[in-house]
């Protein structure tokens, strides 16, 4: 990469009536084209309590601030809504996936988190007046420094490492990445404002407590002049081992309304081969609603995707609730308690998730019967009418005999939740029978 320094013009410009500070090379803005590269601005955002917002305190002076900020700091975790898990998932080639688990009675975490605000947050020096395009690239070039110590502030120094895109995004004029592909800041035009997308890979990798060091940020802002608003989130739920959480399931769930809201019905998408079942375990994905409404969920078998077509991860399935601020207020209490919105989102969430209300068991027991009554009325709508004419000449054994498999042990992908259930109650002298 090459870089240009910046001209005494265009210095003076972005550093007039400031304090100003040098920061280290890894928070200076690395540019894949030629362009300014900043490394001399003062922070003026609104501070939030973390070590790194205290890094240049002398210990011997204030003795008492590394003990201070450690308790502050466990206090956060111990309230935090998810933590970081690591797990591997035996492909083709063994791969460690990083995921996000719900903790504290939480049953969703955040996986994509995009807020704007005004650019007054970072300074009031940097909005736009009469500068050309290279001035007021180098104007956003030095905002985006500026905002570097904020992201470590909230996730950690590994944040803060910016490079410059070669394009824009989201409308905006210039585009900049953060950390190693964790997400992107865009900035130029758009009523100057700021948008900040942390992306999947940044939620799964930011540290415990995130989640808290953003909503106090968020909500020390002033809603009027500096405009903090969150403009898309979204919340997820894994069952990893494809416990009670069935793509073929939901599917038939939507199909009986129980998604229904009100209003129109969904727009249903279905991607991968369902017509036959995924015979290759590529994996399936159910979509519900429309990509650019307010609400979207999705629902995809997520460790087939990742290459684990029969390991322990093969039935992971993943939902998905994303929510856009287009016909919609997102409160940021939804950073704080992100299963409320989630189970919310939808009225058959509330059986499938309150663990709190239904235990595991209840909800194995449902989702057999409903996959169990699925799969005949599959069953009768694809061979119904070969059964009936079959019948006029053959016994039912007969053709049982004739269509059955060769295998006993050859179950259906989508009916191992039913057997294992059914085998469990067949110990207890109870049967699986479809309502």
């Amino acid at each position: 990469m090459t870089s240009l320094h910046v001209t005494q013009e265009h210095y003076n410009m972005v550093t007039s009536n400031s304090n100003s500070q040098k920061y280290s090379d890894t928070q200076a803005i690395q540019n894949d084209y030629p362009t300014v590269s900043p490394s001399v601005f003062g922070s003026s955002i609104t501070s939030v309590d973390t070590l790194i917002n205290n890094m240049r305190v002398n210990n011997k002076i204030n003795p008492q601030f590394k003990t201070q900020w450690l308790k502050k700091r466990q206090k956060v975790i111990d309230s935090a809504i998810s933590t970081t898990d690591t797990i591997i998932i035996n492909g083709k080639k063994p791969l460690l996936q990083t995921i996000k688990r719900p903790v504290n009675g939480q049953v969703a975490i955040i996986d994509w988190l995009n807020i704007t605000f005004d650019i007054s947050t970072i300074n009031e020096k940097y909005r736009r007046t009469n500068e050309d395009d290279d001035q007021y690239m180098a104007l956003c070039q030095a905002a985006v420094a500026d905002f570097a110590p904020m992201l470590a502030r909230i996730f950690g120094k590994k944040y803060s490492t910016i490079s410059q895109n070669q394009n824009g995004a989201n409308f905006y004029k210039y585009s900049f990445n953060f950390g190693e592909n964790y997400g992107k800041i865009c900035i130029g035009g758009q009523r100057d404002t700021v948008l900040i997308m942390l992306n999947g890979t940044g939620c799964s990798l930011a540290p415990q407590g995130w989640e808290t060091y953003m909503y106090q940020f968020l909500s020390s802002l002033d809603d009027k002049k500096q405009k903090p608003k969150i403009t898309r989130i979204d919340l997820a739920h894994d069952d990893l081992k494809g416990e009670y959480l069935d793509v073929h399931v939901l599917d038939q769930l939507e199909t009986d309304d129980l998604f229904h809201c009100g209003g129109a019905p969904h727009t249903v998408g279905h991607l991968g081969n369902w017509k036959y079942d995924d015979p290759n375990n590529n994996g399936l994905t159910l979509n519900i609603g429309k990509r650019d409404s307010g609400k979207f969920a999705r629902f995809y078998e997520k460790g087939k995707k990742l290459g684990d077509k029969d390991g322990e991860y093969s039935r992971w399935v993943r939902a998905e609730v994303e929510f856009k601020a287009n016909d919609r207020f997102i409160p940021f209490d939804v950073l704080k308690d992100p299963s409320a919105y989630f189970m919310g989102a939808y009225p058959v969430f509330a059986d499938l998730f309150d663990y709190e209300r239904i235990n595991k068991l209840e909800i194995i027991q449902k989702i057999s019967e409903i996959t169990l009554q699925h799969s005949f009325d599959w069953l009768k709508t694809q061979g119904g009418k070969y059964f009936s004419y079959y019948s006029t000449f053959m016994s039912p054994e007969e053709i049982l005999e004739m269509i059955k498999s060769d295998d006993p042990e050859d179950i259906p992908i989508r009916l191992h939740l039913p057997d294992e259930f059914a085998r469990q109650q067949a110990k207890i002298g109870n049967k699986l029978i479809p309502s």
